[in-house]
């Protein structure tokens, strides 16, 4: 069931740091893997670990926020390997402001990046793909939960609004597209990441103490951690299941 050998799996944000722990763990389980990643310092070195795993791997540029970018790739990654068996969706937009600071032009760029764009590449994708096709978008925790600003301490600014907006439009688009490609034989489903701060926040003791308290395992998300449910929903395993997004919080929406 969780046979990759043959599937061509494009992993758009393919190089982050939730992301490349699922590229590598495809990569081991045979899949061909497209890396898709803005930064081209780290898609040079996603490309190095993945080639050093054996099988096929093809690192394109990729905009979520350029609809000729998102076209590129995806028909790039058809053309290289024939088919797409799987598309993961793990771009973002957060400005990182605060609710006063926001502005219109910021909060529709964001969107632009996390809904037009998601939406772009999945259309596209969907076009290359044939029945047992998957999708998986990351959404996020605060696409399900708002956040609770006593968890950010000093001059830290919570969560922005423009994010977890997405995020949940996101959520439910996917509702959408799963009814939408289903005849067709494509799943759509949908990941949200509950806290799995990047180590640059690690630093803040009190930030920390903050979000392990708030889950129901007492720890953060290890980044490893993404990599077995994503590739569970891209597999045969989870032949049944679309129009779900699954929360890998620790507990934290469950409360």
């Amino acid at each position: 069931m969780f046979n990759f050998n043959g599937k061509t799996v494009l992993m758009a944000g393919g190089a982050g740091y939730l992301a490349l722990p699922v590229s590598k763990l495809l990569a081991q389980q045979g899949a061909n893997v497209v890396l898709a990643d803005i930064n081209p310092e780290r898609l040079a070195a996603a490309e190095a670990e993945l080639k050093a795993l054996g099988g096929g791997v093809l690192a394109l540029p990729l905009d979520i926020g350029d609809e000729d970018s998102i076209l590129a790739a995806v028909r790039g990654a058809a053309k290289a390997f024939g088919k797409l068996d799987g598309v993961v969706n793990a771009t973002f937009g957060s400005t990182g402001k605060r609710f006063e600071e926001l502005t219109a032009a910021d909060f529709d760029r964001t969107n632009r990046l996390n809904l037009t764009g998601s939406f772009l590449l999945a259309r596209e994708a969907a076009r290359h793909m044939g029945p047992g096709g998957a999708m998986v978008l990351y959404a996020s925790m605060y696409g399900v939960v708002a956040p609770n600003p006593a968890n950010y301490p000093g001059d830290m600014a919570p969560n922005p609004i423009e994010y977890g907006a997405g995020k949940a439009g996101m959520i439910q688009m996917v509702r959408y597209m799963a009814g939408h490609f289903g005849p067709a034989g494509i799943r759509v489903n949908a990941v949200a990441p509950g806290p799995y701060p990047h180590q640059a926040t690690q630093d803040n003791a009190e930030f920390m103490q903050n979000l392990t308290r708030q889950t129901m395992l007492g720890r953060i998300g290890r980044q490893d951690e993404m990599a077995g449910p994503t590739a569970f929903l891209l597999s045969d395993a989870a032949s049944y299941i679309t129009g779900h997004c699954l929360n890998v919080d620790g507990g934290w929406t469950a409360w």
